[in-house]
């Protein structure tokens, strides 16, 4: 059996690996019983999540070099080792310092090691089907929250928020140590040579393969940055704060809260299946216009809304927000071709970073001063119409690159 017919066997395996990396989307069912364990604020505490989310997607541009020299499985091996000593290390959090060094960095680092490697790993598993596949594998690390969030307050109820860490942490070893052994290297030529590539007018085939350093010197790369740091903010902003937004906004429980939390997270690994297989079909581009008007939309609904329509708009933009992830890898190898998207993407993985800064300490400023997110809401859906410019700017370009050739 050649390694195209085994290609699932690796994706599934990747796809485990990504739902056992996905603690992050769970931060908000920590956020609050770690705030009144520690009598720290608002501010203070979305500190934690922001330099995680920073630590994961700057880190990989330093790092995913040495991937190329270790191997994929040993460099997974690598960061999962990271990934689990800081959550155990996490147990131990007796000052907010603490909590930012082993929360925010080590663990950020261990993720910096799993999540963009998986996902270029995946991409790479199809470069017939880039977009179904980046949809799968992001769809997986979006699931997450789905089991860790609900999970994580069942035993908070019994034992203290610190020692479900560790919890988490001997959970995640079992599983991913053993599944590490299953992922097999791509052949060199697979990715670039696939005979089974469709090119179509949506989405075409790099002319060609860019180095990092010649991604850098195009406009496209810079656009596509800012382009996807905007359609990110709003997903990260409610990943961030949605368990506190449900308590104060519309009154509900802890317990009520985290069972919608699971909700957002399973509307945000549909939209990243879905919105993957469809940019295959229609476009990445016209698909991000799709999405940026939604969010848009949702965002001014949830200044103006309560009650099911408040959840309603939330469930859209978790669904865009996870559209917005499957889109990354796909649209670096559109642009900048397969040969070395795992350090491309590592470059444009930047913007989510970007918008881990902005959205949830975006939320948690206006929150802090005015005492509702009203603002931060509105602000977001200014966002979305400056990205929508940008993806039209993007189209344009691609359309005089091809009327350029004929």
């Amino acid at each position: 059996m050649d390694f195209e017919q085994k290609r699932w066997r690796y994706m599934a395996s990747a796809m485990v690996l990504a739902l056992c990396s996905g603690i992050g989307y769970a931060w908000s069912v920590f956020q609050k019983p770690l705030m009144e364990n520690f009598d720290w604020t608002l501010k203070t505490i979305s500190l934690t999540f922001t330099i995680q989310i920073m630590i994961s997607t700057i880190a990989p541009v330093f790092l995913s070099r040495f991937q190329k020299r270790l191997g994929v499985k040993n460099y997974l091996r690598i960061g999962i080792a990271i990934y689990i000593l800081g959550l155990l290390a996490t147990m131990f959090t007796s000052s907010i310092g603490y909590l930012y060094l082993f929360y925010g960095i080590v663990v950020g680092i261990g993720i910096a090691m799993l999540y963009p490697t998986l996902i270029a790993y995946a991409t790479s598993l199809f470069p017939d089907k880039t977009g179904m596949a980046s949809g799968l594998l992001a769809s997986s690390y979006g699931s997450g929250a789905i089991l860790w969030a609900p999970i994580a307050t069942f035993f908070m109820e019994k034992h203290s928020v610190l020692a479900v860490y560790g919890l988490l942490a001997v959970i995640f070893a079992v599983v991913m140590i053993p599944t590490s052994f299953l992922i097999r290297n791509v052949p060199g030529q697979f990715a670039v040579n696939a005979s089974n590539i469709k090119v179509t007018s949506n989405n075409r085939k790099a002319l060609k393969n860019y180095s990092w350093q010649e991604m850098l010197r195009t406009s496209t790369y810079y656009i596509l940055l800012l382009a996807l740091t905007l359609g990110a903010t709003a997903g990260l902003m409610i990943a961030g704060h949605a368990s506190g937004m449900l308590q104060e906004i519309l009154s509900y429980t802890p317990e009520q809260a985290a069972v919608l939390v699971g909700l957002f997270s399973i509307f945000n690994a549909l939209g990243r299946l879905v919105f993957g297989f469809l940019s295959d079909r229609l476009g990445r581009y016209n698909v991000m216009l799709l999405l940026f008007t939604v969010i848009g939309g949702s965002m001014i609904l949830l200044s103006k809304t309560s009650g099911s329509i408040f959840i309603a708009a939330l469930l859209a933009i978790s669904s865009c927000y996870g559209g917005f992830t499957s889109m990354f890898s796909p649209v670096c190898a559109d642009n900048f071709g397969m040969k070395n998207l795992a350090v491309n993407y590592a470059f444009l993985y930047i913007a989510y970073g970007l918008a881990g800064l902005v959205g949830p300490q975006l939320a948690a400023g206006i929150k802090t001063t005015s005492g509702g997110y009203d603002m931060a809401f509105l602000a977001v859906a200014g966002m979305s119409v400056v990205g929508f410019a940008l993806i039209l700017i993007l189209k344009f370009k691609a359309k005089a690159a091809i009327l350029k050739k004929l």
